[in-house]
């Protein structure tokens, strides 16, 4: 008696271990129970009905590492055939994986991009590169959608994310901005197409950078690629976009 009322006390204990704990408690209490002496296949049936409760336990435990763990699309064209739902999924499961790269207030910060958004930014960049690696494109899109670093131009126009500014190709383009909270760093400019680039500015106290003097390719959109890297806060990008108001949009880049 003193035995049973031992095993029956164990198994009301709370739940330390989980579903699969639970499981494994209660089938050692039914081998265990006495079977009695009128019948032999009672200790038979209690394995059988135990060894039921262990493997449903197990296969739903399994059944949620599946789904945690589904993978990323394999490249561009396999994202593009998803639906909405599923490509907001994706955009969430991009999200996690570049943040699970990161660490402290960076991975703080890349964990509150809103997937709604990361995903515009995804089917923006497939559409440019329908050959390129999914896993390469979410790594350039989430910087593009990172808060906590707002970027601003004095006299141009933007969303936060791409700004556009007109000008004309016999003019030096002087690129004024300003980073806010104001963080120790630099900002780094990369032409989107040809070169040269130009040389990294600092951040000051109050958060501004300038890229002085920048002559202008003769074609219609000079972009910029501008990358704000100041730990530990996420790498923030944006694109600046001069706009040459003389140039024709045909027209060839000259070899740099």
């Amino acid at each position: 008696m003193r035995r049973g009322g031992a095993l029956s006390r164990r198994a009301a204990a709370p739940n330390r271990s989980g579903r699969f704990g639970v499981a494994m408690r209660y089938a050692i209490a039914c081998l265990r129970r006495p079977s009695g002496s009128s019948s032999l296949r009672r200790p038979r049936v209690a394995a059988i009905a135990c060894n039921a409760v262990v493997c449903g336990a197990l296969a739903g435990c399994g059944a949620g590492e599946e789904k945690a763990a589904s993978p990323l699309p394999a490249g561009s064209l396999q994202y593009a055939a998803l639906g909405d739902d599923a490509r907001l999924a994706a955009a969430d499961r991009c999200r996690a994986l570049v943040a699970s790269r990161a660490r402290g207030l960076a991975a703080e910060q890349i964990a509150a991009v809103q997937p709604e958004l990361l995903r515009a930014e995804l089917d923006v960049a497939v559409s440019v590169n329908e050959r390129a690696r999914f896993e390469a494109v979410c790594a350039r899109s989430v910087p593009k959608v990172t808060p906590g670093l707002d970027v601003s131009f004095r006299g141009v126009t933007g969303n936060g994310r791409s700004f556009a500014y007109p000008t004309r190709s016999d003019r030096l383009l002087t690129i004024r901005g300003r980073v806010q909270p104001p963080p120790q760093g630099q900002v780094v400019a990369h032409r989107e197409i040809g070169g040269p680039h130009p040389a990294p500015a600092e951040i000051d106290a109050d958060g501004r950078f300038i890229f002085r003097d920048i002559k202008l390719r003769e074609m219609a959109d000079n972009s910029f690629i501008l990358s704000i890297d100041a730990p530990p806060n996420a790498r923030r990008v944006v694109q600046f976009s001069a706009l040459c108001l003389d140039c024709g949009a045909g027209a060839v880049v000259p070899a740099p």
